[in-house]
């Protein structure tokens, strides 16, 4: 997918974010399905790359211009923790992390996956990264 099309599916989807947000009253966080979609559309364009090769990709959902796959989390969440499965982790090679405030999205971690392990803690079959950890 060239880049002038996500950046057209990004234009489109904040519009309907806006509709939710703005018009109909949901909450930010109740609107995760588009805030996720959002995140991989702005993460592309920030890295110069495209969405994963396949829908609900294992373990990543773009590849950057220099091939790294990236795991995209984006959260309307102020506190709590942003999950990543601990079986496809492995497959990602970077994390972009974003969170949705007073409608934008702000960047608040982009890196190596590995690095990010030891400030998680464990459960069940998940990493769970404390957002406020990744604030400071």
């Amino acid at each position: 997918m060239k880049q002038e099309d996500i950046k057209v599916l990004l234009d489109k989807y904040l519009q309907v974010l806006d509709i939710e947000i703005n018009q109909l009253g949901c909450s930010p966080t109740e609107v995760r399905h588009l805030l996720g979609r959002i995140g991989e559309f702005y993460c592309a364009i920030e890295t110069n790359g495209t969405l994963a090769l396949k829908t609900n990709q294992k373990g990543y959902d773009v590849i950057c211009s220099n091939n790294r796959k990236i795991s995209v989390k984006t959260t309307a969440q102020k506190s709590g923790f942003v999950s990543f499965n601990k079986r496809t982790l492995d497959f990602a090679d970077d994390i972009m992390i974003l969170q949705y405030s007073e409608n934008g999205l702000k960047k608040i971690y982009f890196g190596d996956s590995k690095s990010i392990i030891p400030y998680c803690r464990t459960w069940k079959e998940t990493f769970e990264l404390d957002l406020s950890k990744i604030k400071k």
